[in-house]
């Protein structure tokens, strides 16, 4: 398909408004093409406007003319499902500013290893190491480094 059919009037106040209220900039740029497509733009010229390949405008177009407005939603990815929730990331964060000692545990200072293993504990969701300096990095969070003096 080359070129969108003519919408209605009710067909272009509903994209307007799904645009507005589009709950990822994904979807809001799908409307968009829709609308440039209705005001007679080619795939093309979309492509000049929009950050998306003429080849993703075209699927865009085809799945509006087939399922309208729902057709431009995020559809359910696959893969397996995320291991860690917001919860979990709530915890280890309210951990991870804590010491070691405040949950009777004999370790001075937290390491990522030992946070990951105290985490597997409380919560049974088992990550890595480097999973956990990840999620610190992502909220700002460092831990505290020991530090170490050589005695003369």
């Amino acid at each position: 398909m080359e070129r969108m059919p003519s919408l209605s009037d009710e067909e272009v106040r509903q994209l307007e408004a799904q645009r507005r209220s589009a709950p990822t900039e994904r979807v809001r740029d799908r409307c968009e093409m829709i609308l440039l497509a209705h005001e007679g733009m080619s795939p093309a010229q979309i492509a000049a406007r929009v950050p998306y390949a003429r080849s993703t405008i075209l699927r865009f177009l085809d799945r509006y003319q087939e399922e309208g407005v729902n057709g431009l939603l995020d559809r359910p990815r696959p893969g397996r499902p995320r291991r860690v929730t917001r919860e979990y990331e709530s915890r280890l964060l309210q951990a991870a500013r804590k010491n070691p000692s405040d949950f009777d545990l004999a370790h001075p200072h937290w390491t990522t290893a030992r946070l990951a293993e105290f985490m597997a504990q409380e919560t049974g969701i088992v990550i890595t190491a480097r999973q956990v300096e990840n999620y610190l990095k992502a909220h700002g969070v460092q831990l505290k480094r020991r530090r170490r003096s050589i005695l003369v």
